[in-house]
């Protein structure tokens, strides 16, 4: 009888201990640190930049005694922008809808100055500049700071903040003695200023361009390469736990989530995490998030690797791009070997494309040449009469100068940077060719 007390004690015992292990099993979570970088380790690669080193104007256009000058030099515009930051702004008003044509008016007209920005910049992303007296910055965005020499009222002299993709303007005030330094200012610098002509697009567009023909030197760099090691450490969450896999023409990087591929053609990266979808961008509300968010990715890892610019914003993909810009002017190239390229899901970084090269620009290599462009006027006649882009000639955006950035064929480790005209045409930058038989169009991707 006592044998069998004992066994039903002990089976008793042995089915609670069996319960409370799977009840802790089932139960059971794990002490984990929580960390907002949620995919990117302490790796330096190269330099952090503050938002204001990277969202910089890429033109200024001065409107004075009915002449239109313009500059696209940090020599120029940094000099400008510095004066603005010592600027107290009274207030911003909130937004007005106009009409193409008062914005023209309020932008173009005599006693202006016009600041560019390559695309829509966040109130509350560029206040490192902006000194604004009120607490009411809006939830908003602008492109294009337009300053009235001429205005003076008991509110101040006038600053317009015009989004020109939504014909939105905000109004604000400083300081008419600021105005008076700044006119100072342009009048004595006024004959380093190209001029420019107004011109009209197919799609009744102003566009303002040099001109005169424009004369530019060739560059070559030897290039500095960064070991893909470095990023693969960056951005997957566990390195150690990551397959590498030897490519014909590169490398693959892979683990249970995420994959990265080094192209050794382009010497670019191109790093996917599939479980981000990527989710569709309200401007009004989420621009300043998106494009913030993008540049603290980069700074994570110090992944400024050249002069890099903010230069685009993805009207419904959270899709941000940064450009590499020379001498004040942006770089092109068919392979997206100049750029950073962003895609955000809701969460984490969707897709990361950049190179893994710099440009050594403290040692230009001596045989440079000197390129003779044709004027503003040129082009847009050329581009207007070209049947390559007639059918659909109102998809012409833009045209600017800038380089095409393309690997030496004589030595591997060299890139030239050879000044172009470039268009932009249906979202995309596309290259100008002219030559002495009519010319050719080269696009980019």
């Amino acid at each position: 009888m006592r044998y069998e007390t004992i066994k039903s004690v002990v089976l008793l015992l042995l089915v609670v201990a069996s319960a409370a292990l799977t009840w802790s099993l089932w139960t059971y979570q794990p002490q984990l640190e929580s960390s907002d970088k949620k995919n990117v380790h302490e790796v330096s690669i190269s330099n952090q930049e503050e938002p204001d080193g990277l969202i910089k104007p890429n033109r200024v256009l001065f409107h004075l005694d009915n002449v239109h000058y313009g500059t696209v030099k940090d020599k120029d515009i940094d000099p400008l922008i510095n004066e603005i930051r010592g600027w107290n702004f009274y207030d911003i008003s909130q937004a007005k809808v106009l009409s193409d044509a008062r914005i023209h008016d309020i932008s173009h007209t005599n006693n202006n100055v016009e600041i560019y920005f390559p695309d829509l910049v966040p109130f509350e992303l560029y206040k490192g500049v902006l000194h604004v007296e009120t607490n009411n910055v809006p939830n908003a965005a602008f492109n294009r700071i337009v300053i009235n020499l001429a205005s003076d009222s008991q509110d101040g002299a006038t600053i317009y903040f015009v989004n020109t993709k939504e014909n939105r303007v905000f109004e604000s005030h400083v300081n008419p003695e600021r105005i008076s330094a700044l006119i100072t200012k342009i009048n004595d610098d006024k004959k380093k200023y190209e001029k420019y002509g107004e011109y009209t697009l197919p799609s009744n567009q102003t566009i303002f361009l040099p001109e005169n023909k424009t004369k530019l030197d060739e560059y070559k760099y030897y290039a500095d390469y960064i070991d893909p090691e470095k990023f693969k450490n960056a951005l997957f969450k566990d390195p150690s736990a990551v397959r590498r896999d030897i490519l014909a023409n590169g490398e693959k990087f892979t683990d249970i989530s995420s994959m990265m591929n080094v192209d050794y053609n382009t010497n670019m990266i191109f790093y996917i995490n599939p479980g981000q979808d990527p989710g569709t961008l309200n401007l009004q509300e989420s621009d300043k998030h998106v494009l913030n968010r993008s540049i603290d990715f980069v700074n994570e890892h110090s992944g400024w690797t050249d002069k890099y610019r903010y230069f685009s914003l993805g009207s419904y993909q959270q899709t941000t791009v940064f450009q590499l810009f020379i001498q004040g002017r942006p770089v092109f190239n068919e392979d997206g070997m100049t750029e950073i390229r962003q895609v955000w899901g809701a969460e984490e970084i969707y897709k990361y494309r950049r190179p893994y090269f710099s440009l050594d620009i403290s040692i230009p290599l001596t045989d440079k040449k000197s390129i003779e462009l044709p004027s503003g006027e040129e082009v847009l006649n050329y581009l207007k009469e070209s049947s390559d882009i007639q059918e659909d000639i109102d998809l012409l955006e833009d045209i600017m100068i800038g380089y095409k950035l393309a690997i030496d064929p004589e030595n591997p480790k060299v890139f030239v940077l050879e000044p172009s005209w470039f268009y932009l045409y249906g979202g995309s930058w596309l290259r100008l060719t002219i030559d002495d038989t009519g010319g050719d169009f080269l696009g980019l991707e």
